[in-house]
């Protein structure tokens, strides 16, 4: 009988530092490495450019410019309820398991202030699902 190997601080550090594609820069598209990363910080307008200027052997911006034009990646506000970029398949599977929350937190933030406002409505005029 085998026992599995409990890995110390150091061993995990780098596993994640790995996983998150920060020991060496990847030969990977910037669709293939936000896909890998299953959506990165995209708060700040710059960030996934820098973000992935840093992780890939390769990246011009328009290798991020391109794929968002055409909406492959999209930034919209998921985990956490801060605005990242995804790939749209991740962004279509991962919104709805944060919607309640962002729900919740937009009540209790800035929904204070719209009593009275018919929200259906704002949703329709914005083309968005009730």
């Amino acid at each position: 009988m085998t026992h599995a190997q409990t890995l110390g601080q150091r061993a995990l550090n780098r596993a994640l530092l790995a996983r998150q594609l920060l020991l060496e820069r990847a030969d990977l598209s910037a669709v293939e490495a936000v896909a890998h990363l299953v959506g990165m910080q995209a708060q700040a307008p710059l960030a996934p450019y820098v973000g992935l200027w840093i992780r890939l052997a390769s990246f011009d911006p328009k290798d991020l410019a391109e794929p968002l034009t055409d909406r492959t990646l999209v930034r919209a506000s998921l985990m956490r309820g801060t605005v990242h970029l995804a790939t749209a398949s991740d962004c279509l599977l991962l919104r709805p398991l944060v919607a309640p929350a962002l729900v919740r937190g937009f009540r209790g933030g800035f929904g204070r202030f719209l009593n009275g406002v018919d929200l259906d409505a704002v949703r329709a005029y914005a083309g968005l699902p009730r």
